[in-house]
């Protein structure tokens, strides 16, 4: 795979590709991928295990070795702005008749105009997904990371069907958020929060009936499973589940709730993924 892509969503497509076993040579211009210079942790753990070699594509010398290298390619990723590659002389029919079995995947903006300058923020404020994502914008990149895993699919569709060119949109690559919302996941459940306990916090998803049913048996409350008719129900209930989680720890209670077979966890601090495959090939 060649990926041409700089700063976060591309280089997550190579990373995501990679632990599925590509081999991954990054294209990188003379300046070299801003990220590794704002944040260079964050382009450590975008690139490892990745090769990378510097190409001048605006020179004769430089495109000429980038069709040499597509030559024995199976993917090619970029993000330049949509019609760059063409007036380099690099678009997709001439990348194509270099490897007609070649999928080429571009990172753009919109569909309506793919060329329009844009970063993850204006990519959510785009696709309408903005306020609903409010509180969460500034601590993940959702478009961005959508887009990376679309990419990867597109990637891999492409290789089932033998080559192509497929245009990746990051204003709707955040389009799985924009489910219907679902009452009762937003905390105003009892069932389905995080609580505040002795040290640290707690995550209870006990959103099925048989297992809140469970819970308040385990916690000595069946009065809790009465069925509960106005707001001001669940609000009493949630603080009576407030003081009851005080009794103990975090890690205590996720044991707990392991003993009695209940969605319950410790929240815990954040760190960074390893980005292992989250399956498990028996």
């Amino acid at each position: 795979m060649l990926d041409l892509t700089r700063l976060l969503p591309g280089p997550l497509t190579g990373r995501i590709l990679e632990r599925l076993g590509f081999e991954v040579l990054r294209v990188l211009p003379p300046a070299g991928d801003d990220l590794a210079r704002w944040r260079p942790e964050a382009h450590a753990w975008l690139n490892e295990g990745k090769q990378a070699v510097t190409l001048d594509l605006k020179s004769t010398r430089g495109r000429a070795r980038l069709l040499e290298l597509v030559q024995d390619a199976a993917v090619l990723l970029e993000s330049n702005r949509a019609g760059a590659m063409e007036r380099l002389g690099l678009g997709y029919p001439v990348l194509r008749a270099q490897n007609p079995r070649l999928v080429y995947v571009r990172l753009a903006g919109h569909r309506e105009d793919p060329a329009a300058l844009g970063h993850d923020l204006t990519y959510l404020a785009a696709s309408g997904l903005l306020e609903r994502l409010e509180g969460a914008w500034p601590h993940a990149q959702l478009a961005d990371v959508g887009g990376a895993l679309w990419a990867a699919l597109a990637t891999l569709e492409g290789l089932r069907r033998g080559g192509g060119f497929y245009e990746v949109y990051l204003g709707e690559a955040a389009g799985a958020f924009g489910y219907p919302a679902i009452p009762g996941l937003d905390g105003s459940n009892p069932a389905y929060r995080v609580y505040p306990a002795a040290t640290g916090r707690v995550a209870l998803a006990a959103l099925e009936p048989h297992l809140w049913t469970r819970l308040c048996e385990a916690a000595g409350r069946p009065d809790w499973a009465a069925p509960r008719t106005n707001p001001e129900d669940d609000a009493a209930i949630a603080r009576e589940l407030e003081a009851f989680f005080l009794a103990k720890g975090a890690d205590a209670w996720e044991a707990w709730g392991r003993e009695h077979g209940l969605p319950l966890r410790a929240v815990r601090p954040y760190r960074e993924a390893p980005l292992e495959l989250p399956w498990r090939r028996g």
